[in-house]
Protein backbone atom coordinates (compact mmCIF):
# COMPACT_ATOMS: atom_id res chain seq x y z
CA UNK A 1 0.00 0.00 0.00
CA UNK A 2 1.24 3.45 -0.75
CA UNK A 3 -1.35 5.67 0.92
CA UNK A 4 -3.66 6.12 -2.08
CA UNK A 5 -7.31 6.20 -1.13
CA UNK A 6 -10.66 5.80 -2.82
CA UNK A 7 -14.01 5.22 -1.19
CA UNK A 8 -12.36 5.75 2.21
CA UNK A 9 -9.87 2.87 1.83
CA UNK A 10 -6.27 2.63 0.67
CA UNK A 11 -5.48 0.83 -2.60
CA UNK A 12 -2.20 -0.29 -4.14
CA UNK A 13 -1.44 1.06 -7.60
CA UNK A 14 -3.49 -0.61 -10.32
CA UNK A 15 -6.06 -2.13 -7.96
CA UNK A 16 -8.92 0.23 -8.80
CA UNK A 17 -9.81 -1.69 -11.98
CA UNK A 18 -12.31 -4.05 -10.32
CA UNK A 19 -14.15 -1.22 -8.59
CA UNK A 20 -14.25 0.85 -11.76
CA UNK A 21 -15.57 -2.15 -13.71
CA UNK A 22 -18.38 -2.60 -11.17
CA UNK A 23 -19.25 1.08 -11.33
CA UNK A 24 -19.12 1.32 -15.13
CA UNK A 25 -21.58 -1.58 -15.39
CA UNK A 26 -24.17 0.36 -13.39
CA UNK A 27 -23.49 4.07 -13.99
CA UNK A 28 -22.93 6.32 -16.98
CA UNK A 29 -20.58 8.60 -15.11
CA UNK A 30 -18.65 8.69 -11.84
CA UNK A 31 -18.18 11.69 -9.58
CA UNK A 32 -14.70 11.46 -8.08
CA UNK A 33 -14.01 13.65 -5.06
CA UNK A 34 -10.28 13.68 -4.28
CA UNK A 35 -10.07 14.31 -0.53
CA UNK A 36 -6.30 14.83 -0.63
CA UNK A 37 -6.71 17.43 -3.36
CA UNK A 38 -9.53 19.20 -1.54
CA UNK A 39 -8.09 19.20 1.98
CA UNK A 40 -4.32 19.14 1.38
CA UNK A 41 -3.98 20.64 -2.13
CA UNK A 42 -2.30 17.38 -3.21
CA UNK A 43 -4.60 15.71 -5.72
CA UNK A 44 -4.00 12.05 -6.45
CA UNK A 45 -3.77 12.49 -10.20
CA UNK A 46 -2.42 8.99 -10.77
CA UNK A 47 -5.43 7.40 -9.04
CA UNK A 48 -7.78 9.69 -10.95
CA UNK A 49 -6.10 8.71 -14.24
CA UNK A 50 -6.62 4.99 -13.51
CA UNK A 51 -10.28 5.61 -12.78
CA UNK A 52 -10.89 7.93 -15.74
CA UNK A 53 -9.53 5.26 -18.09
CA UNK A 54 -12.41 2.96 -17.11
CA UNK A 55 -15.44 5.24 -16.77
CA UNK A 56 -16.42 8.79 -17.75
CA UNK A 57 -15.64 10.91 -14.69
CA UNK A 58 -16.39 14.29 -13.16
CA UNK A 59 -13.25 14.95 -11.11
CA UNK A 60 -13.10 17.31 -8.15
CA UNK A 61 -9.46 17.67 -7.17
CA UNK A 62 -9.54 20.78 -4.96
CA UNK A 63 -8.81 23.34 -7.67
CA UNK A 64 -7.69 26.62 -6.17
CA UNK A 65 -6.17 28.42 -9.16
CA UNK A 66 -7.51 28.40 -12.70
CA UNK A 67 -4.27 27.31 -14.36
CA UNK A 68 -4.45 23.99 -12.49
CA UNK A 69 -7.62 22.92 -14.30
CA UNK A 70 -5.33 21.29 -16.86
CA UNK A 71 -3.93 18.99 -14.15
CA UNK A 72 -7.43 17.67 -13.47
CA UNK A 73 -8.30 17.23 -17.14
CA UNK A 74 -5.09 15.45 -18.20
CA UNK A 75 -6.28 12.56 -16.04
CA UNK A 76 -8.87 11.92 -18.74
CA UNK A 77 -11.79 13.33 -16.73
CA UNK A 78 -14.77 14.47 -18.77
CA UNK A 79 -15.21 17.47 -16.48
CA UNK A 80 -13.15 19.25 -13.86
CA UNK A 81 -15.32 20.15 -10.90
CA UNK A 82 -14.45 23.46 -9.26
CA UNK A 83 -15.90 23.92 -5.78
CA UNK A 84 -16.40 27.20 -3.97
CA UNK A 85 -14.70 25.91 -0.80
CA UNK A 86 -11.30 25.64 -2.49
CA UNK A 87 -11.52 28.19 -5.32
CA UNK A 88 -9.54 31.34 -4.53
CA UNK A 89 -11.79 33.70 -6.52
CA UNK A 90 -14.27 34.00 -9.37
CA UNK A 91 -11.47 35.52 -11.43
CA UNK A 92 -9.61 32.21 -11.13
CA UNK A 93 -12.73 30.43 -12.38
CA UNK A 94 -12.54 32.65 -15.44
CA UNK A 95 -8.87 31.67 -15.93
CA UNK A 96 -9.88 28.00 -15.76
CA UNK A 97 -12.64 28.51 -18.34
CA UNK A 98 -10.19 30.16 -20.75
CA UNK A 99 -8.15 26.94 -20.61
CA UNK A 100 -11.09 24.53 -20.93
CA UNK A 101 -14.85 24.57 -21.32
CA UNK A 102 -15.11 21.18 -19.55
CA UNK A 103 -15.83 22.67 -16.14
CA UNK A 104 -18.60 22.06 -13.63
CA UNK A 105 -19.08 24.72 -10.97
CA UNK A 106 -19.96 23.32 -7.53
CA UNK A 107 -21.53 25.36 -4.75
CA UNK A 108 -20.20 24.11 -1.40
CA UNK A 109 -22.72 24.78 1.34
CA UNK A 110 -22.70 24.92 5.13
CA UNK A 111 -25.28 27.39 6.49
CA UNK A 112 -24.59 29.38 3.31
CA UNK A 113 -22.25 29.07 0.34
CA UNK A 114 -18.71 28.46 1.59
CA UNK A 115 -15.70 30.27 0.12
CA UNK A 116 -12.52 32.11 1.03
CA UNK A 117 -13.57 34.81 -1.44
CA UNK A 118 -16.02 37.29 0.12
CA UNK A 119 -17.53 37.89 -3.33
CA UNK A 120 -18.63 34.21 -3.33
CA UNK A 121 -19.26 33.37 0.34
CA UNK A 122 -22.83 33.56 1.53
CA UNK A 123 -24.29 34.66 -1.81
CA UNK A 124 -27.60 33.49 -3.16
CA UNK A 125 -27.30 30.67 -5.70
CA UNK A 126 -29.22 32.70 -8.28
CA UNK A 127 -26.70 35.56 -8.23
CA UNK A 128 -23.72 33.23 -8.15
CA UNK A 129 -25.11 31.13 -11.03
CA UNK A 130 -25.58 34.28 -13.10
CA UNK A 131 -21.93 35.26 -12.55
CA UNK A 132 -20.76 31.73 -13.41
CA UNK A 133 -22.82 31.78 -16.62
CA UNK A 134 -21.29 35.15 -17.54
CA UNK A 135 -17.87 33.48 -17.31
CA UNK A 136 -19.16 30.85 -19.74
CA UNK A 137 -19.68 27.84 -17.47
CA UNK A 138 -23.11 26.29 -17.93
CA UNK A 139 -22.98 23.28 -15.60
CA UNK A 140 -23.80 23.96 -11.92
CA UNK A 141 -23.81 21.39 -9.12
CA UNK A 142 -25.42 22.08 -5.74
CA UNK A 143 -26.25 20.23 -2.51
CA UNK A 144 -29.84 19.11 -1.88
CA UNK A 145 -30.39 22.14 0.39
CA UNK A 146 -30.03 24.48 -2.60
CA UNK A 147 -31.98 22.39 -5.13
CA UNK A 148 -35.19 24.43 -5.13
CA UNK A 149 -33.43 27.80 -5.39
CA UNK A 150 -31.04 26.45 -8.03
CA UNK A 151 -33.97 25.05 -10.01
CA UNK A 152 -35.61 28.48 -10.12
CA UNK A 153 -32.29 29.97 -11.25
CA UNK A 154 -31.96 27.26 -13.92
CA UNK A 155 -35.41 28.03 -15.32
CA UNK A 156 -34.65 31.73 -15.58
CA UNK A 157 -30.97 31.64 -16.58
CA UNK A 158 -30.75 28.35 -18.51
CA UNK A 159 -27.95 26.05 -17.33
CA UNK A 160 -27.44 22.35 -16.64
CA UNK A 161 -28.22 21.55 -13.00
CA UNK A 162 -26.90 18.67 -10.92
CA UNK A 163 -27.77 17.99 -7.28
CA UNK A 164 -26.07 15.95 -4.58
CA UNK A 165 -28.92 13.82 -3.25
CA UNK A 166 -30.06 10.28 -2.52
CA UNK A 167 -31.89 8.22 -5.10
CA UNK A 168 -35.01 8.47 -2.92
CA UNK A 169 -34.96 12.21 -3.70
CA UNK A 170 -35.18 11.49 -7.44
CA UNK A 171 -38.97 11.97 -7.87
CA UNK A 172 -38.88 15.35 -6.12
CA UNK A 173 -35.83 16.42 -8.11
CA UNK A 174 -37.49 15.41 -11.38
CA UNK A 175 -40.32 17.80 -10.45
CA UNK A 176 -37.66 20.52 -10.09
CA UNK A 177 -36.31 19.63 -13.56
CA UNK A 178 -32.88 18.71 -12.22
CA UNK A 179 -30.70 17.34 -15.03
CA UNK A 180 -28.70 14.82 -12.98
CA UNK A 181 -28.16 13.53 -9.46
CA UNK A 182 -24.80 12.83 -7.84
CA UNK A 183 -25.39 10.19 -5.20
CA UNK A 184 -23.47 8.11 -2.69
CA UNK A 185 -26.08 5.36 -2.81
CA UNK A 186 -23.58 2.86 -4.21
CA UNK A 187 -22.10 1.54 -0.93
CA UNK A 188 -23.76 -1.86 -1.36
CA UNK A 189 -22.03 -2.31 -4.73
CA UNK A 190 -18.58 -2.48 -3.19
CA UNK A 191 -19.01 -5.44 -0.87
CA UNK A 192 -15.65 -5.67 0.89
CA UNK A 193 -15.73 -2.30 2.68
Amino acid sequence: MNGRSLLRRAYPKGSTEDIVAQLSDKFDMLYLSDVDGITKNKPQLDVAREICEGIPTMYEGGLRFGQNVIDLLITGAENAVVGTATLVSLEELGVAFKLSENITFKADYRDGIVSFDPSIAGRAIFDLSRDVLEIGISNVLVPRELAEDASRAKRELGFTLGVFATMTDQPALEQLEVDYIVTEDFGSMVTNE
